[in-house]
């Protein structure tokens, strides 16, 4: 009798103490209930977004309070929701202010290592969920516009008021606009195309990027932006070089 070989194949049933091929209807007994558990939690596993055959299953979510991840699907096709709430954001002056936009960077969640396929992205922050946390004082305006989006790479200080391409290309920037330091109206962005990104050498990280649009929006000393809303991404990583 062979037995399915726990996970790598489909149990039929079969254990060491029973063996339908020759009608052994014996009750259950400790063998039976070990393998329906574990059979059990692999589907619930499965569900969750986790394969044991597959080191490429899930990533890890950013370090900041406030942030928290429920993982998807399996290592094919995999969707992780990032829920932010209140997660702070530090926001700095660009260095000359009159052609560097005001910043904050955040890292939200680090993809497994491999090649990467993001094939679809969205974010949403509901109205007077970002809030400026100083506001009025020497740091963002309470009136301040800015541009919010998620990016492979960091936004550091740059001599422009608007995203980069890396800084938004995993979910495009809304630009948001505050009244009373806070947003006036839901923020909401999808990505229009997949993307391929290799992180076989170094895994990536899904950031969140934030620039004012204007000089006017944020003053010379540093700030915080309030955070709450929500990021979806469904992704592969399809691949490792010199696993």
């Amino acid at each position: 009798m062979t037995i399915a070989e726990y996970p790598v194949m489909v149990w039929d049933g079969r254990s060491e103490n029973r063996d339908p091929e020759v009608a052994i209807q014996a009750s259950p007994d400790w063998r039976d209930w070990e393998r329906m558990v574990a059979e059990i939690a692999a589907v619930q596993k499965s569900n969750i977004g986790y394969d044991p055959l597959v080191a490429r299953s899930y990533g890890t979510k950013g370090s900041a309070s406030g942030i928290s991840v429920l993982e998807r699907g399996n290592a094919a096709l995999h969707m992780t929701i990032i829920t932010l709430t209140d997660v702070l954001v530090t926001t700095t002056d660009g260095t000359t202010p009159a052609t560097d936009g005001a910043w904050g960077t955040l890292p939200l969640y680090v993809f497994p290592k491999g090649h990467l396929l993001i094939h679809a992205a969205h974010q949403d922050y509901p109205i007077g969920k970002l809030i400026a946390v100083t506001g009025g004082g020497g740091g963002l305006s309470t009136t301040a516009d800015f541009e919010l989006g998620i990016g492979s790479t960091a936004r550091a200080n740059a001599a422009n008021f608007a995203l980069q391409t890396n800084e938004e290309n995993i979910c495009a920037g809304v630009d948001v606009d505050l009244v009373s330091k806070a947003s006036n109206a839901e923020e909401a962005s999808a990505a229009t195309a997949s993307l391929f990104l290799d992180g076989s050498g170094t895994a990536i990280t899904a950031r969140l990027n934030m620039v004012t649009l204007d000089d006017a929006d944020h003053g010379t000393s540093a700030d915080q932006l309030k955070v709450s809303g929500t990021i979806t991404l469904i992704w592969t990583v399809f691949g490792q070089d010199n696993i």
